[in-house]
């Protein structure tokens, strides 16, 4: 009546129900991290105003563009406020910008924020449509808790994270043969932001002409096409002050960064599919190994998460309704660069400032004497420096050193202190040297 138990099928039974516990616990691992991914992304969406190393520079053009569109009835190309009116409007994502600007007019600051959650989630979505593999959540898992692309979140970088899901959507239609989507979808890429996408897009286009050649004519037009539509606005962010003030060595710096770190954002989806048959056999280990590289990263602050555990509170307010606050000066503002919400706040009651966003705009270096600073502030056309006390925490420059100097000298002038302590304005239009150029200045 009962079939005898032999050892080959008892470790026959043994092995399939291994195998069985063993996918149930990957099912239930990659439910658990997604979980956890979707819990993060709901702590970004629930700050209106998401304080990132990134994130000011978001806000404040979305701000721009909705409100010129909406309370003066035109486009600016440059940002009046910033970089002393030469900075770009569109320096990254025209198209994303407004898009968000239309429903920034009727839920301000949170649009924005919506806008980067509906990014990060959108990657996701673009990789599966270009890996059908990545549909399985075991694969999407170890996609989304790559260490690269939950730091794209946290440091709020915007135009990456979408430009990099446009090219996953690229890679969809070069795929599926349909040129013309293609071709849209490669613009969108490349416009969003510039180098991450055209390097993503030049690379898949020659790969993929590679792997079906009979598809290379065809596929080669349809990119000629999107390069053609995309000079002018090339030609367009080329102008942008940021490109002219900074060192070659610096920018091939920051290139390689990007091409290291945040190519595993472009590459990774790519290569876990590659891999599906292989990863989801070791899914765990490949998860542990990712998981664990994350944790390490946050633990040893390589990842700011200061957005997570900190709200904006801008606190210029005082300030720009004393009388020392003079909408016809330029000013220099001095804050880390995970909380740059009190910039924002100030250009938006009307200061222009001597700087934008961008790290190769603000200089945040070591001065090698007081002659040289002096000639920077010239050819920046520095006004005011507001000097706040965190920077000295987050930046250990001289620059603060070299202010109260200026000012034992009589060169600058503290017109403003904050009664809590957190920020002094120097007047420095004694000390800077006027008609300076950068290239006078050794920067």
């Amino acid at each position: 009546m009962f079939e005898e138990l032999t050892f080959p099928r008892a470790l026959a039974v043994w092995r399939q129900w291994a195998r069985r516990w063993h996918t149930r616990l990957q099912f239930t691992v990659a439910a658990g991290a997604l979980l956890g991914i979707a819990l993060m992304s709901g702590i970004v969406l629930s700050k209106t105003v998401f304080l990132g190393s990134d994130s000011a520079h978001h806000y404040a053009h979305v701000w721009y563009v909705s409100d010129q569109i909406f309370h003066h009835w035109r486009l600016p190309l440059h940002v009046r406020y910033l970089e002393s009116g030469h900075a770009l409007t569109f320096p990254y994502a025209p198209v994303v910008y407004l898009a968000t600007a239309l429903p920034y007019a009727l839920l301000g600051d949170r649009a924005v924020t919506a806008a980067m959650v509906v990014g990060f989630v959108f990657y996701g979505f673009a990789a599966t449509r270009a890996r059908p593999a990545l549909r399985d959540p075991r694969l999407l898992t170890l996609v989304y808790v790559n260490t690269f692309l939950i730091e794209g979140l946290v440091s709020f970088q915007f135009a990456f994270i979408w430009a990099v899901a446009f090219f996953f959507m690229c890679v969809e239609a070069v795929d599926g043969r349909r040129w013309a989507a293609a071709a849209v979808w490669a613009v969108l890429a490349v416009t969003t932001h510039p180098f991450v996408g055209a390097a993503a897009v030049a690379g898949y286009t020659l790969f993929a002409a590679v792997r079906r050649p009979r598809d290379a004519v065809p596929l080669f037009i349809a990119m000629a096409i999107a390069a053609a539509i995309v000079l002018p606005y090339a030609l367009y962010v080329r102008t942008t002050p940021s490109v002219g003030t900074t060192r070659e060595s610096y920018v091939l710096g920051t290139l390689r960064y990007m091409a290291r770190f945040r190519g595993a954002v472009v590459l990774l989806p790519l290569a876990v599919s590659m891999l599906a048959p292989v990863l989801r056999t070791f899914f765990l280990p490949a998860f542990a190994v990712m998981a664990l590289t994350l944790t390490y990263r946050i633990e040893h602050k390589q990842v700011n998460t200061f957005g997570f555990d900190n709200n904006s509170h801008p606190f210029y307010g005082e300030f720009i309704r004393s009388p020392q606050f003079d909408r016809e000066l330029r000013y220099r503002v001095l804050e880390p660069n995970d909380r740059e919400d009190g910039a924002y706040q100030l250009i938006r009651h009307g200061a222009v400032l001597a700087q934008e966003f961008f790290d190769q705009s603000q200089f945040r270096q070591w001065w090698n004497s007081p002659e040289q600073y002096s000639c920077f502030l010239g050819a920046k056309g520095v006004d005011v420096v507001l000097l706040e006390k965190d920077y000295k925490l987050k930046w250990k420059q001289n620059e603060d050193k070299i202010l109260a100097e200026f000012e034992q000298q009589g060169r600058a002038t503290v017109i403003y202190r904050d009664p809590k302590g957190r920020f002094l304005a120097y007047d420095v239009r004694g000390a800077r040297r006027d008609g300076a150029q950068f290239a006078d200045c050794g920067l």
